[in-house]
């Protein structure tokens, strides 16, 4: 008689196969948004924690800072966006409506390809947010940029991949 009555409460029937594969989209997809949502907020914390302590402040002689001193901190907010703008996409990632169909189709060899798919997933958000690291003010013009946007050019590479392999279930 309980069987699917508190799936509203919760939002995921965690009683069937299908729910339980919903449940475990959800996780996976939670897991790599929030480290990515986590280096975020480490680019932009040392992004203004470096415009408090590198730049000086402005004067009647000289009011705005010289362009160069403020690269760093504008570069690392660029990157804190795209990692904030990954995190969103990878978070809020389309997963077939009808998930009974789906874990039919999954049954066979499918898991494992979504399975494969979801250990790259994370595996990538894992890699984007160690090359951040914690991000120091000090360090912030040694940031590697390129390493870090191939990181997460390979994360929504991954991410596709993974969404059309869904969908053509």
């Amino acid at each position: 008689m309980t069987h699917g009555a508190f799936e509203p409460l919760v939002g995921v029937d965690h009683y069937t196969e299908a729910g339980r594969l919903r449940a475990d989209d959800l996780a996976v997809r939670s897991r790599a948004a929030e480290l990515l949502a986590r280096a975020a907020q480490s680019l932009s914390t040392a992004a203004a924690e470096y415009r408090r302590t590198q730049v000086p402040p402005p004067t009647r002689e000289q009011p705005f800072p010289a362009p160069e001193l403020l690269e760093p901190a504008a570069a690392a907010r660029r990157l804190a966006e795209r990692y904030a703008a990954a995190a969103d996409r990878v978070r809020n990632a389309p997963f077939p409506p009808d998930p009974k169909k789906t874990w039919k189709k999954l049954r066979t060899l499918g898991a494992a390809r979504l399975l494969e798919l979801d250990r790259s997933l994370v595996g990538q958000a894992q890699y984007a947010a160690a090359v951040v690291g914690d991000a120091a003010p000090e360090r912030l013009g040694e940031l590697p940029a390129g390493e870090i946007l191939d990181a997460l050019a390979a994360l929504t590479a991954t991410l596709e991949e993974r969404i059309t392999y869904i969908s053509g279930l």
